[in-house]
């Protein structure tokens, strides 16, 4: 199993090319959760230098009118590359290119059962992720059913929602309320802060807690890779959770001191779908 690491700036990538063996790199035009415009060619320049995976952030749903500028990138950038794509449309343009072999197939929560799995996994995609809100054992019972090469969520925080509106744009001119576009949000029936940002591609909320499958690390063997994610978290944590994770990935550590040291980030780690199916009630049948 390979540790990736999503990664949002030049500098993140410094920092972090020792503790990974693959980097998604989120790019301005193209990644739902960029920050900043990473210069490409420096990232690529580096990543390649340390033998390392460079995947490239395509994440977003397109546009038809996108697809002109996706072509022209993908005509630039296609040596010793992959892709992060959630969009069929961007799929189909790798596939015609001969690069379906190069593709990470994350549709979010589209993939929920391993017959689904099983029909995209005759693409030959290089890897598929499978929805966050399924159980740990339905992930392995998919694999298990189709052997397809999956990648899952190791740690961060998971996407809850993403709109191509800007939506706290939308908020202030309606409200004349001065919004930033990075924060937290915090419904009246809930308890939890949830992060939320805006950009140019539009805007995501994010789960208010961490996940993290540290514990789980020595049951996922099967996985063809392992995302770790820093998005709102602070960043030095990060870093010892990135080291954590692949210490205990190549058996350089053991599994209790590893818990130890993540528990002293004291990060808001919790359960998340890993071992509870999700269930959504409707309010009159809480009662």
């Amino acid at each position: 199993m390979e540790i990736i690491s999503a990664i949002y700036s030049n500098d993140e990538l410094n920092n972090l090319i020792s503790y990974a063996d693959g980097f998604i790199l989120m790019l301005k035009p193209f990644s739902v959760c960029y920050k900043e415009d990473i210069n490409l060619d420096l990232a690529l320049d580096l990543i390649k230098k340390n033998n390392k995976k460079a995947i490239l952030g395509i994440n977003k749903i397109h546009h038809p009118s996108d697809i002109l500028e996706i072509k022209e990138f993908l005509k630039k950038y296609n040596s010793d590359v992959y892709y992060y794509v959630s969009d069929l449309g961007v799929c189909n343009i790798l596939i015609e290119m001969g690069l379906s072999n190069k593709i990470i197939y994350n549709p979010e929560t589209m993939i929920t059962n391993y017959l689904d799995l099983g029909l995209l996994n005759e693409c030959h995609f290089d890897a598929y992720q499978l929805s966050s809100e399924i159980t740990l054992n339905d992930i392995k019972y998919a694999y298990e059913k189709t052997n397809a090469p999956l990648i899952y969520y190791g740690f961060g925080h998971k996407i809850m929602f993403y709109s191509k509106r800007k939506l706290l744009s939308l908020y202030e001119n309606k409200t004349g309320i001065k919004m930033p576009k990075e924060g937290y949000l915090k419904e009246v029936t809930r308890e939890d802060y949830m992060p939320v940002s805006e950009n140019s591609n539009g805007t995501y909320i994010l789960r208010s807690y961490v996940i993290s499958l540290l514990d789980e690390l020595d049951n996922l063997d099967y996985l063809k890779y392992l995302y770790l994610d820093s998005n709102f978290v602070e960043f030095g944590k990060y870093i010892e959770v990135l080291k954590l994770f692949n210490e205990l990935n190549k058996k350089e550590i053991n599994k209790e001191e590893a818990l130890l040291k993540l528990n002293e980030l004291k990060l808001n780690i919790q359960e998340g779908f890993k071992n509870n199916d999700t269930v959504y009630l409707k309010e009159e049948l809480k009662k």
